[in-house]
């Protein structure tokens, strides 16, 4: 932000005064709190990224207009408005669009983040064994949400730092039963301490394949009471740009509810209990 205010300072001070008005009116219309609305805003910023044919900008401007319900009319009217700029060349982002946009529309109906929360919480409250936990909560997950197709948790192996190591899931099985920081999608996580949602894997040059059928990931870590990372929680999906800001959100706290199970079954691979 400060990067932009610097730049943006500097075109001012060179621009003419037609470009002035035209910073004029783009901050009257898009900063928060402008002319446009939230809807308005990403309808805009999608037709001209399908222009553009920014696939990847497509992708994040679909989850934004999902998460703010917009009506697939309004939508098609903006992808339509992309073709008539970006004229026939469009046409295969369009597909890609409306099919990414299909899927995003069959998912968010089955989604009660608020009661699976309150389910996790419970499982949390009852305790026991940790991997018996997370079992249950990955199972939990994997049942109640539609496109979660795969959930796991890494730990961090207290044995060999900077290394994951697979522990409960609920899916198929995978091959990846350990992973550096740093490779993958979860290594990358774990080792940037934050949440990495990848829309589309087959563009992620280090995706580290568990099956053909996956199509986007999310992964979340974990952290002590202390701030360290002790795990992560990983979920794949068979549908493209499977997971909105509302997954997001769920998933981090999910995480957060979990973490004592997770710092107490990475701790018991001290021992030699996991894989």
């Amino acid at each position: 932000m400060k990067d932009r205010d610097l730049l943006n300072g500097i075109v001012l001070e060179n621009a003419d005064h037609v470009l002035k008005r035209l910073y004029s009116l783009d901050s009257a219309a898009f900063r928060d709190g402008g002319r446009l609305g939230a809807e308005t805003k990403e309808l805009v910023a999608l037709a001209v990224s399908l222009a553009l044919r920014c696939d990847d900008c497509v992708t994040y401007h679909l989850a934004r207009c999902a998460d703010l319900g917009v009506p697939t009319p309004q939508l098609a009217e903006a992808m339509g408005i992309a073709s008539l700029i970006g004229g026939t060349i469009t046409i295969p982002h369009v597909r890609r669009a409306f099919a990414a946009w299909m899927e995003m529309k069959q998912k968010s109906p089955g989604a009660d983040f608020d009661s699976v929360l309150e389910n996790l919480r419970e499982v949390v409250r009852e305790g026991g064994a940790p991997e018996g936990v997370l079992a249950a909560a990955a199972g939990l997950m994997k049942d109640s949400i539609p496109g979660y197709d795969w959930v796991g948790f890494y730990l961090c192996d207290p044995v060999t730092p900077g290394t994951l190591v697979l522990g409960p899931f609920s899916g198929a099985p995978t091959e990846h039963v350990r992973i550096g920081f740093g490779r993958g999608v979860c290594g990358r996580a774990a080792e940037l301490g934050r949440t990495l949602v990848v829309d589309d894997v087959t563009r992620e040059s280090e995706y580290l394949a568990c099956s053909p059928e996956v199509k986007s990931e999310a992964v979340v870590p974990v952290f002590s009471a202390n701030g360290t990372v002790v795990g992560e929680l990983d979920i794949d999906s068979h549908e493209r740009a499977a997971f909105t800001q509302a997954d997001r959100d769920f998933l981090e706290k999910a995480a957060a509810a979990l973490s004592p199970f997770v710092e107490a079954a990475a701790a018991a691979l001290q021992g030699g209990g996991g894989a």
